[in-house]
């Protein structure tokens, strides 16, 4: 049995999440900061934006903010929209309102509702609090950074606790948990599943309204909001039994309960303190991601073969060293058979041909990523990109786009293919092992002037005029790029006598070979802005 001070059961221990501190934020002046549910939206006007600890905190916070705006404020139409976009702050009112709906909802120690936990689980064995944080040590699972010892007690104020419970949800491991009754196998949780997309706007405020497109659960919308739509902290205390079920819309998908949880808390010299965690299996999610999944980018693989069915669309992921700017066009354009943006970009792309955004705004996407290991039972690591959002390009005709897009992506892989056969064919005269060190001197290095080419693209619509100055660029700065990695890779080395010999060779092919690569580049682009411009 989980001891008594669980929850404060009987006793007095309360966290408001309301009003403590708690959510960490950047002012427009640099300055961090923590704020609670209440300041983060009306004084979202202030603020930059939400940093977490780790970019998969960042993201689930994100995203529990908006379940919050979206039962707030709607907005119910593109006029209601409209009337939040224009006016500096957020309004109080609906706010308040929504707090007084659910009063003690948002007490992480409630005795019988703790938010986003399971008070049914006490009869589950206690584990320590480092559960909840995935790089510290527990048990076995040695990490390679934390240095806690079994012997030594996690302690985590509310705050952080609250922190974690709520990535938890999003981006636990898969794997075997404590059981509550017989089921122990827990699925991933689902934000382990596509990278979590975020359009950014100046402020907190606008980047809140830019991902927030018309949520009217009465009307259904956006799909597959029901009638019955409402974040995880609105319903009762899930059933300490797992489940598998279909979310009933977006707010449940925002605050999706896959873990039941619950946190034991101490009475320490500095305060209250979560010094133990229960995590059993929960909910599992049914359904097809991208008919529920807003906040990411999907794409189709080619068939192959005689294949004549269609493949399935796949959730944009990120991935190490390979930028996530490689799927700018299913990030950035409009959707069609082979790939679906993330739909807050139809609702920017709507609020520009309304007027309410100028044409030639610039926005930020961020993505957040999480990659596991093989079994999905350990991080591996963690990702925050960002890509260059032009709105003339979330409004532009797809397929010329995309395929002038395409075109630069691909000239950033051939030659990065390149470089990687100059090095693997190196080692097979040593019949050694190639390494990833030639990848880090290359694709790194490629986000930076493929911004500025999709600005220039963008302004090359806007202006009607042809995208070959933006295409000579991109083409200019691979080649500079993969020359660099190529020089450092043969000569920056301490190679002698042969190696020296035959790195020197495999430099000059390379060399030859990307100067085809970059023509063949420039032939291909030609004759697509040719063809077009005669249309």
């Amino acid at each position: 049995m989980v001891s008594t001070n669980v929850n404060a059961k009987g006793g007095s221990v309360s966290f408001d999440l309301v009003e403590e501190r708690w959510i960490p934020v950047i002012d427009h002046d640099g300055g961090q900061r923590t704020v609670g549910l209440e300041e983060v939206l009306l004084a979202a006007h202030q603020l930059r934006r939400i940093v977490g600890e780790t970019p998969t905190m960042t993201a689930a916070l994100y995203r529990v903010v908006l379940a919050l705006a979206h039962r707030a404020y709607g907005p119910v139409s593109d006029t209601a929209w409209a009337q939040l976009w224009c006016p500096e702050a957020l309004p109080e009112g609906p706010l308040r309102d929504c707090f007084g709906r659910h009063p003690d909802h948002f007490d992480l120690f409630h005795p019988e509702r703790p938010f986003l936990q399971c008070p049914a689980v006490t009869s589950c064995g206690l584990a320590t609090a480092a559960k909840l944080v995935p790089y510290l040590a527990v048990g076995n699972n040695a990490t390679l950074f934390d240095q806690t010892t079994a012997r030594e007690r996690t302690r985590l104020d509310p705050a952080e606790a609250a922190r974690w419970l709520v990535t938890l949800h999003a981006y636990d491991t898969g794997g075997t948990k404590t059981p509550y009754g017989r089921e122990r196998s827990s699925e991933r949780a689902p934000c382990n599943n596509f990278g979590c997309v975020l359009v950014e706007g100046a402020t907190l405020k606008d980047t809140l309204l830019l991902n927030m497109s018309v949520y009217n659960p009465t009307r259904e919308e956006p799909a597959p909001t029901t009638c019955a739509d409402r974040p995880a902290w609105e319903d009762d205390p899930p059933s300490p039994e797992p489940e598998k079920r279909s979310p009933l819309g977006w707010t449940d998908l925002l605050t999706w309960p896959s873990r039941r949880i619950l946190l034991s808390t101490h009475e320490a010299t500095t305060g209250t303190v979560v010094d133990g965690v229960i995590v059993t299996p929960g909910t599992r999610l049914r359904g097809d991601l991208p008919e529920m999944e807003l906040m990411a980018a999907f794409r189709r693989l080619p068939a192959r073969g005689n294949r004549k069915a269609p493949r399935p669309l796949l959730p944009v992921r990120l991935k190490e060293r390979r930028g996530v700017w490689r799927h700018s066009a299913e990030l950035l354009l409009a959707g069609d058979q082979e790939r679906q943006r993330p739909r807050a970009l139809d609702h920017v792309a709507e609020r520009v041909r309304a007027e309410l955004i100028p044409g030639d705004a610039v926005y930020t996407l961020r993505v957040f990523g999480q990659q596991l290991d093989k079994n999905s039972g350990a991080i591996e690591c963690w990702f925050e990109e960002a890509v260059h959002a032009p709105v003339a390009l979330l409004r532009a005709e797809s397929s010329r786009v995309g395929s002038i897009v395409g075109l630069a992506v691909k000239l950033a892989d051939d030659v990065g293919a390149a470089l990687r056969g100059m090095e693997r064919d190196y080692c097979a005269e040593f019949r050694a092992e190639s390494s990833s060190n030639l990848d880090l001197l290359y694709w790194p290095h490629l986000p930076q002037p493929f911004g500025v080419f999709l600005r220039d693209v963008a302004e090359a619509l806007c202006a009607e005029q042809s995208e070959t100055t933006a295409l000579e660029a991109w083409g200019r700065d691979v080649r500079s790029i993969a020359r660099g990695a190529a020089d450092q890779w043969a000569y920056g080395s301490p190679r002698r006598n042969r190696g020296l010999l035959v790195a020197g060779k495999q430099h000059a092919s390379f060399t030859g070979h990307l100067e085809y690569l970059i023509k063949r580049f420039h032939a291909e682009t030609t004759a697509f802005i040719t063809v077009g411009e005669a249309v």
